[in-house]
């Protein structure tokens, strides 16, 4: 175990994730608006599954090739648009 995570409590953590994600959230959508909104489940022929993977595959790929870190907050934020999408048009489509 690394000594710098044996006090370390992911429970206790989830509240400083939050935030990081609640601030990048605003920044993207000052920049982007709610363009995640006309996407839906499938957009374009593409489940959001597959459009997923695909930017993931991307961010690693951008890791591999250019040693760029990988975005967690961007991925979890990815992953919260695909939830809230399936929370909301599960039924619709």
């Amino acid at each position: 175990m690394d000594n710098k995570l044996k006090n370390i409590n992911l429970v206790d953590e989830v509240n400083e994730t939050y935030v990081d994600m609640m601030d990048r959230l605003l920044e993207k959508e000052k920049k982007y608006g709610d363009l995640w909104k006309e996407r839906g489940l499938v957009f374009n022929g593409k489940d959001q599954e597959t459009r997923w993977f695909e930017k993931i595959k991307e961010y690693y790929i951008n890791f591999l090739e250019n040693g760029t870190p990988m975005p967690w907050v961007d991925i979890l934020n990815e992953t919260h648009i695909c939830l809230v999408r399936e929370k909301y048009l599960k039924d619709d489509e």
